[in-house]
């Protein structure tokens, strides 16, 4: 199965379609509106801030929270990306820089990125392949995240009920996706 991209030139996306016997893995592409946030010296401050803006808490550790129509993932200390499907990017960033205001600093990301959602029976399987961590769904629960490597590319993963969110940067969305055929190639997928 994985000789599907053996005729294919390297620089050429993969055709979306369905691959192999059934669909053991689903993958597609999101469109959301993202956002670096960055706290300055006041952090509490920041987080009190978007609590009254968006109805939850900054994270303080590894995690993704939904609320108000964003997701928050912890990226590090006092580091976040925000996600909004929903929102425009332009309006997504005006509200986090009202609510940042003197405590912190955003930065857009809606054209540097690409988000892709893993689902399926095989998922997890698939992506084992993949990652230097564990996601098994005992450990790796929803709304867990992490800031790791896939296939030695850089990406912030988080975990929405059964599928996996993968932010990419852009300019490796391809070898991404070419990674991630060749990984649920046994299974069968969907590029949707």
């Amino acid at each position: 199965m994985s000789d599907i991209l053996a005729h294919l030139p390297p620089d050429e996306p993969l055709p979306r379609g369905i691959y192999g016997d059934g669909a053991g893995v689903t993958f597609k592409t999101i469109a959301l509106a993202l956002a670096t946030l960055v706290a300055g010296r006041d952090a509490d401050a920041l987080s009190a801030a978007f609590q009254s803006g968006f109805g939850a808490a900054l994270p303080q550790g590894p995690e993704a929270v939904t609320a108000g129509g964003i997701t928050v993932i912890g990226t590090g200390p006092g580091r976040w990306t925000v996600a909004a499907e929903d929102i425009g990017g332009d309006d997504l960033l005006q509200r986090l820089q009202s609510l940042a205001g003197p405590y912190g600093a955003v930065t857009d990301q809606s054209d540097a990125s690409v988000v892709f959602e893993v689902s399926g029976p095989k998922a997890c399987e698939t992506l084992t392949k993949m990652l230097l961590i564990d996601i098994d769904a005992g450990v790796f629960k929803p709304g867990h995240a992490a800031t790791t490597q896939a296939a030695l590319i850089g990406t912030t993963l988080w975990r929405t009920g059964e599928a996996y969110r993968f932010l990419i940067a852009r300019s490796y969305a391809l070898a991404f996706v070419r990674a991630l055929s060749v990984s649920a190639a046994e299974f069968g997928f969907e590029f949707a």
